[in-house]
C-alpha cells in the first residue's frame, strides 16, 4: 500500500462504513459521494449487510490509491 496512508493505516479498522470514511478522511470522501460512486458501479468493492454498507480496508486503500494524482512540483 502507499507511502500516502502508511501513517493512518495502522488506526484504522480492517472493515470500515462509509460514516467511518468520513471520520478518518474527513471531507476529502463523503458517505454520500461514496455512495453515489457506488450506484454508478466506480466506488470500491463493497460488503452489504442487509441495507448498510461497508468496505474492506485493502480493497478501499486500493481503490482510494488509484485515484490518487500527484502535482509535479513546479
Amino acid at each position: 500500500m502507499a507511502e500516502y496512508f502508511a501513517d493512518i493505516l495502522p488506526q484504522l479498522p480492517q472493515t470500515l462504513t462509509r460514516k467511518d470514511i468520513a471520520n478518518y478522511f474527513g471531507t476529502l470522501i463523503s458517505p454520500r459521494y461514496l455512495a453515489n460512486l457506488d450506484c454508478a458501479g466506480k466506488g470500491p468493492r463493497k460488503i452489504t449487510i442487509g441495507r448498510k454498507v461497508a468496505y474492506k480496508l485493502e480493497d478501499f486503500i486500493n481503490w482510494l490509491e488509484a485515484r490518487v494524482k500527484e502535482e509535479p512540483l513546479q
